[in-house]
Order: C-alpha cells, then structure tokens, then sequence
C-alpha cells in the first residue's frame, strides 16, 4: 500500500518541481532583424511520425492473403482436373468391360458348334467329303486387287505386280 501511495503521489511532485524550476535554455538566442518580424515567419509544427512499419506489414499481410488464395484456386484446378480424370478412367474402365463382353458374345457366335447347331437348323447336313479347288494366282491377285484398289489409277497389269512381289521377296531374303 506504501508503494501504490508514493506511486500516485510521484508525479503531482514531479510537476510542482518543473513549475518551480526556471528554465534554461542552452540555445544561443538569435538575433533578429527589423526585417523579420514574428508575423512573416512560418510557424513551425513538429511532423508527425511516418507510419513506415504500419504500411510495410500491411503491404505484406495483403500479399500473404493473394498468395494464399492463388494456392487455393491451384487447388481447386488440381482437385477438378482430378475429377475429370477419375470420370475418364470411369469410363475406360467401362469400355473395356463392354469390349470384354462383346469379345465372348463373338467367340461364342462363331464357335464351330453353334455353327453346326444353326446349320442343322436351317436344314443343312455336315459335308461327307472334303474337296480342295486350286485357283490361278492371277485370279487371285485380281480378286485382292479389286477389293484394295483405292486410287483407281494403277494401270499395273497383274504380272508386273507379280514381278515387283518378286523382286521384294528376293531382296527379304525369301522366294516368292
């Protein structure tokens, strides 16, 4: 309790104590000339200070907030290209399943008993014998060339065709 009286009781002592003592100024005085009196000079006001490190931190609490929201739209971009990707492989996956289906469902129309089934039912019969037709290669080649003729202007006869078939095959190292 002693502490908190003299604390209260220090600075009304000190202020007696300024107002008692004369002050001195340790300043030469100027002189001044006819020319200059008080009411033509400007009246100087102390400045106040600049708030240099208020700016400076809000300068960079604003840049902290644009860079975290640029990291939350790289995440947003990264989460939703996730997404499109996850529907991509969705959708492979899909595809690869119906391929798989579609594959069996070929095997078993062409498996050679469902053939015979569907022969049968049509009224056909098993062959008893076997019978072997040998075609000229010319025909042959003129068959295969109708079906891959595209351009319509190979004026190729089938025997120079024949003759280049040759030729690669020499060159590969097989006979023709």
């Amino acid at each position: 309790m002693a502490l908190a009286a003299r604390s209260e009781r220090a600075p009304a002592q000190r202020a007696h104590q300024r107002a008692a003592a004369p002050v001195r100024s340790t300043r030469t005085p100027l002189v001044r000339n006819d020319a200059h009196t008080p009411a033509s000079r400007p009246t100087l006001v102390v400045a106040p200070r600049r708030r240099r490190a208020a700016r400076m931190v809000s300068g960079v609490a604003a840049l902290i907030v644009v860079l975290m929201f640029g990291a939350v739209a790289m995440q947003v971009g990264l989460a939703q290209r996730q997404v499109t990707i996850d529907i991509l492989d969705r959708r492979i996956r899909e595809a690869h399943q119906t391929y798989d289906v579609l594959r069996r469902e070929r095997a078993e129309l062409r498996s050679p008993g469902r053939l015979v089934e569907q022969a049968t039912r049509l009224g056909m019969s098993p062959p008893t014998e076997t019978e072997y037709v040998a075609l000229d290669p010319e025909v042959v080649a003129a068959v295969q060339r109708s079906g891959t003729h595209v351009d319509g202007d190979s004026n190729d006869s089938i025997s120079e065709e024949f003759a280049d078939y040759a030729l690669v095959k020499a060159r590969a190292g097989g006979t023709p």
